[in-house]
């Protein structure tokens, strides 16, 4: 048997449910906002992996502000040329054709060429290795070997061979979701050329220091400094950098270093595909 003194009470709640969706409803229909279709056309043809290439966290947004604004400058990185002509068609506009890219590994440490510090037993993530000690490696700047960017690529475009992270460029978007996913900074983004030099190492160490490490760590010993004939390579807390601007992929400075396993390395060495591996 139902108690009369909870009736009231039930009573009371209901009208208040019922009263509130009136106003949720009336409230929703005076600030709608109906959507520009063209969002849905441009949203149709993004690729809708929502990566954040493009700068905005989803497809959905970079397509509403490429419709609200009509800036030729936005860029699809994992859509490339061919989506930057259909987004061009769909507005009527001239889209800029963005610049491939690629990422790359600043480090050659494989674990035939680093030396161990220490062996980990625990979860297979490179963030947990480094909060447990500094890391499997004894450089503290080296690629973990763990593969917690793996789990970041849409496009299974990498891949962990002999303690060092692999990138597949047939597959490889250029879109950067895996960079912030790495904890000692050794992925970054490379202009998409074949031939393109620069120092595969992110060791911040004492040339000493960096060599009891790893046998492709850079010494900044400067023979490539000296041996560039368009002074492109300078020094830099203790690691060498290529100055792309001034870079003619020359090769001279390839020759000239002196570690075991050169540190210095053109795009296409540290970039494989799959049927190249």
């Amino acid at each position: 048997m139902v108690n009369e003194a909870f009736i009231p009470a039930v009573l009371s709640l209901g009208t208040l449910a019922l009263a509130l969706g009136v106003i949720i409803y009336f409230v929703s229909r005076k600030f709608h906002v109906a959507e520009d279709p063209m969002v849905t056309i441009i949203n149709g043809v993004l690729p809708g992996v929502n990566c954040g290439a493009c700068g905005y966290p989803s497809c959905n947004q970079f397509a509403e502000e490429l419709v609200r604004t009509r800036d030729t400058s936005m860029t699809c990185p994992v859509g490339g040329s061919d989506l930057a002509a259909k987004l061009g068609d769909s507005l009527g506009i001239e889209m800029a054709e963005p610049k491939p890219v690629v990422c790359a590994v600043l480090c050659q440490g494989s674990d035939n060429v680093a030396k161990p510090s220490a062996e980990y037993v625990g979860i297979q993530d490179c963030w947990a290795a480094t909060q447990a000690f500094a890391g499997p490696k004894l450089c503290r700047h080296s690629c973990i070997g763990l593969g917690s960017c793996i789990a970041w690529c849409d496009f299974n475009a990498m891949r962990i061979e002999n303690g060092l992270i692999v990138i597949d460029s047939d597959l490889c978007t250029g879109c950067g979701a895996c960079i912030p996913a790495c904890p000692t900074g050794v992925l970054v983004m490379q202009d998409k050329k074949a031939d393109r030099i620069f120092i595969a190492c992110n060791s911040h160490d004492r040339g000493a220091d960096t060599k009891r490490a790893c046998d492709a760590g850079c010494i900044a010993c400067q023979k490539c400094v000296k041996e560039c004939p368009e002074q492109a390579i300078v020094i830099e807390d203790f690691v060498a950098r290529i100055i792309q601007e001034k870079c003619t992929s020359c090769g001279k400075c390839i020759e000239v270093c002196p570690t075991k396993v050169n540190c210095i390395v053109r795009l296409n060495d540290t970039v494989k595909s799959k049927q190249a591996s």
